[in-house]
C-alpha cells in the first residue's frame, strides 16, 4: 500500500452556469471531510476552489504536486470537453497529483467527454483513480435536466467523495489507467440532426439582446467564458460564442436570448427526445 500525505484538495472547474461547480465542490468537500487529518495531513476542508471559466481566471495556468488531490470538472458540449478551452485544460500540470475527472451533461449523454478529460489529465501527469459523469441543467434549456444537480445528485457526489477518501486512506491507488466509456482518440462530436435529418450547425449563432430589458450592467460580459461580449455595449458580441448559456441564464433582467431558427429547432429536439427518462450519475473506478 502507498501511504499518501495530502497537502491540498482542490475543486477545479469550468462552469459557466455553475452546475459543474456544484458537483465538483460536493465531491471535493466530501473527500476533505472524510480524510483523517492525523494520517493524511489535511484539515478536513477543501484547500481551494479554482475557477477557470473566464479568460481572467485562465491567465495563470494551474500546476499541482504529488501531494495534491484535484477534482477536475467540465460540462459536456456536443459530446466532448469544451473544444475551444481544451488547449488550456491540456496545459494544467498534475506532476503526480491524484486526479478525479468529472463531466456534467444535460440528460442526453456524455459521449466521449469523460474519456477525453481522463486522457487530458493522465497525459499531464495526474493519477486518475476514479471518474464520474453527473447531470446538470442543459445550457440551452430549463427543462432538460431542469434544476439539476438536485439533492439526489449531490448526495451521490458526496458519497463518491467519501469513497474516494476511503480509497486514498487505504493506500489502494490503482496503477492502471481507469476505464471509462467512450471512443478513444480521435474523439467524436455529437452529430445533431434536424427534423429533416440534416446536420445542425449552430457554431456561428450568437445571443441577442432585448434593448427594453438590458441596462448594460455588464454581468453577461463578465461571465462570458470566451470574453465574447463587449462590456461597454452588452448588445455587441464580436467574439466567439460557445452557447454555454451563462449570459442568458445569469442575466438579472432576462435581456439575453437566442432566436436563431436552427438553434431553437435543436433545442426543441433535445427537449422532446432527452428530457425523459431521467439519467442518473455514473461512477467509474
Amino acid at each position: 500500500m502507498e501511504k499518501i500525505t495530502v497537502s491540498n484538495i482542490t475543486a477545479l472547474y469550468f462552469s459557466p452556469t455553475y452546475t459543474t461547480r456544484k458537483v465538483v465542490c460536493a465531491i471535493a468537500n466530501a473527500i476533505a471531510g472524510n480524510l483523517n487529518p492525523a494520517t493524511s495531513g489535511t484539515n478536513g476542508t477543501v484547500s481551494g476552489e479554482m475557477n477557470v471559466t473566464t479568460p481572467l481566471k485562465r491567465k495563470q495556468v494551474p500546476s499541482f504536486s504529488h501531494k495534491d488531490i484535484v477534482v477536475f470538472g467540465v460540462p459536456v458540449y456536443i459530446g466532448r470537453v469544451p473544444n475551444l478551452i481544451r488547449d488550456f485544460f491540456a496545459s494544467i500540470k498534475g506532476n503526480g497529483a491524484i486526479g478525479i475527472p468529472v463531466v456534467v451533461y444535460g440528460n442526453r449523454a456524455f459521449d466521449d467527454a469523460l474519456i477525453e478529460l481522463r486522457d487530458i489529465m493522465h497525459g499531464n501527469g495526474f493519477r486518475c483513480i476514479a471518474a464520474g459523469a453527473f447531470i446538470g441543467e442543459h445550457s440551452f434549456s430549463y427543462t432538460l435536466g431542469g434544476g439539476r444537480p438536485d439533492a439526489t445528485d449531490l448526495s451521490i457526489a458526496e458519497s463518491f467523495g467519501k469513497d474516494i477518501a476511503a480509497k486514498i486512506a487505504s493506500g489502494q491507488i490503482p496503477e492502471h489507467l481507469i476505464e471509462v466509456p467512450g471512443n478513444p482518440y480521435p474523439y467524436q462530436f455529437y452529430n445533431a440532426k434536424s427534423k429533416k435529418n440534416s446536420s445542425i450547425d449552430i457554431r456561428k449563432v450568437k445571443p441577442e439582446t432585448d434593448p427594453q430589458r438590458c441596462n448594460n450592467c455588464g454581468i453577461c460580459a463578465m461571465l462570458c467564458p470566451m470574453g465574447a461580449i463587449n462590456p461597454a455595449n452588452c448588445a455587441e458580441v464580436p467574439g466567439i460564442c460557445i452557447k454555454c448559456g451563462a449570459c442568458v441564464k445569469k442575466c438579472k433582467t432576462k435581456a439575453k436570448f437566442f432566436s436563431d431558427p436552427t438553434y431553437l429547432e435543436h433545442k426543441e429536439i433535445l427537449e422532446k427526445n432527452f428530457t425523459e427518462p431521467r439519467k442518473e450519475p455514473e461512477i467509474f473506478w
